[in-house]
């Protein structure tokens, strides 16, 4: 806080939350227009508070019925900063709550599209992976009959090594299909939201959802394109018309009136161009026909798979390191025949079949367990022979033996630690599933 700024709640000052817990307020950690946070002790262990302004209570009059009810229910999954329990302080007129306390380390997710140096550079696999969290942290959300109302970049935070995400201002989630306390963030709304002929609910968080992906992968808004780069001035009728009244997705593959202008949204046909055919159908249904029918949205657990074959075969070009998605079906590669960015042709890695998933097997991939039917944890890492680098190996991290049979016929064991060389026709028994090294043929993925 700058010189002469107050706070409503004094560093030392002691509390109680209603269900009996004594703790005791410690730095202010940040505020905003609904209140302000610090970093509190409970009992002895530490917390974060969210504290609201006397006005804000005043004007969000189911706030308190919300939190309740938002605790009673407890959080969906760990990624959620859920309120725990609410603190009252004598003769303060406010209220707040006490949540879990979020490290350092993590960084807002709108740090993705941040200018540099301040922008956060995630591999094109962490931000499927960032997206996938989503998905399931707001299934178990929806499924639980609640609505988040508000997804958006401000709303959650991210670790930079780990690709973790944390949801915060859970203050928000309310029942769905109840009264909205708010109506979500701009260029995040829903169109029937922006119009106002809707309150937020779960079909609304899907849309903001799919356009929260779209930014994370993309690194755009999905309805910017030649009409809002027209646009002298983004005033309040020039964002109701773009995003309310007559939205269009800039890839929208049946009318091309909002489409990227030449010269300028190059960067973002290349990723577009980059990614794997099913998450691209995903988009443009969910900003086709979900832009006019909420019903048409697509759901949480239709976005699983597709993202999941970007977190394994995403692979960079050999020359300039741009990341594209090896798109496998019946058995061969679907990707451009040249790199996106540099114009190089692509040199493109191996891929592992192992039931429906296939992975890239690009030198330096982890290969978690879960994909080979082992326990948790990196099981295996592609790498170079130490002594012959024009040969590739797959090493062994689990401490299960494999049992390896060559495209000849011949078979052997792969014993923990030890390599096998990456052929094309390799298998491999992995103990309760059996994968098989595909070739990388390129055949032009339109």
């Amino acid at each position: 806080m700058s010189q002469g700024e107050t706070r409503a709640l004094a560093e030392g000052q002691p509390l109680m939350t209603v269900n009996g817990r004594p703790g005791r307020v410690g730095a202010l950690l940040g505020a905003g227009g609904q209140g302000e946070v610090y970093h509190v002790t409970v009992e002895g262990l530490p917390f974060a508070l969210k504290w609201y302004h006397r006005h804000y209570i005043d004007l969000d009059i189911g706030l308190r019925t919300r939190l309740e009810r938002t605790i009673r229910r407890g959080a969906p999954t760990p990624d959620f900063l859920w309120p725990l329990d609410l603190v009252e302080i004598h003769g303060s007129g406010s209220f707040g709550y006490v949540m879990p306390l979020r490290s350092d380390d993590f960084r807002g997710m709108r740090d993705l599209i941040a200018a540099p140096p301040q922008r956060l550079n995630l591999t094109l696999a962490d931000r499927a992976s960032v997206c996938l969290q989503l998905a399931n942290s707001f299934l178990e959300l929806h499924a639980g009959g609640f609505c988040y109302q508000d997804i958006n970049f401000g709303n959650i935070f991210l670790h930079p090594e780990n690709a973790r995400i944390l949801i915060c201002d859970n203050d928000n989630v309310n029942i769905d299909g109840a009264d909205a306390s708010i109506y979500g963030a701009r260029k995040f709304m829903a169109p029937e939201v922006v119009r106002r002929e809707m309150l937020p609910n779960s079909r609304t968080d899907l849309f903001s959802m799919a356009v929260l992906f779209f930014y994370t992968l993309l690194g755009w808004h999905p309805l910017d394109g030649k009409r809002e780069h027209a646009a002298a001035l983004l005033d309040p009728d020039t964002e109701h018309r773009l995003y309310g009244a007559e939205p269009l997705f800039i890839f929208d593959p049946h009318n091309g009136a909002n489409g990227p202008v030449r010269n300028f949204h190059e960067p973002i046909v290349a990723r577009w161009n980059s990614l794997n055919g099913e998450l691209r159908a995903l988009f443009i249904r969910s900003f086709g026909e979900g832009l006019h029918d909420p019903h048409a949205r697509v759901l949480e657990t239709e976005w699983r798979a597709p993202l999941q074959a970007v977190i394994d075969a995403a692979f960079g070009c050999a020359d300039c390191q741009y990341e594209h998605v090896a798109d496998w079906r019946a058995g061969k590669m679907l990707a451009p025949m040249a790199c996106l960015a540099c114009g190089k042709a692509i040199t493109a890695p191996e891929g592992l079949r192992v039931g429906r998933r296939v992975i890239g097997l690009s030198r330096g991939k982890s290969v978690p367990g879960d994909a080979l039917g082992l326990r948790a944890g990196a099981a295996a890492l592609v790498e170079a022979h130490p002594a012959r680098p024009e040969i590739t190996g797959l090493r062994n991290l689990s401490d299960t033996p494999w049992q390896a049979t060559l495209p000849g016929g011949e078979s052997h064991t792969v014993e923990a630690g030890q390599a096998v060389r990456i052929l094309p026709g390799l298998g491999i028994n992995f103990g309760k599933l059996t994968g098989a090294v595909l070739a990388a043929k390129l055949e032009q993925n339109a």
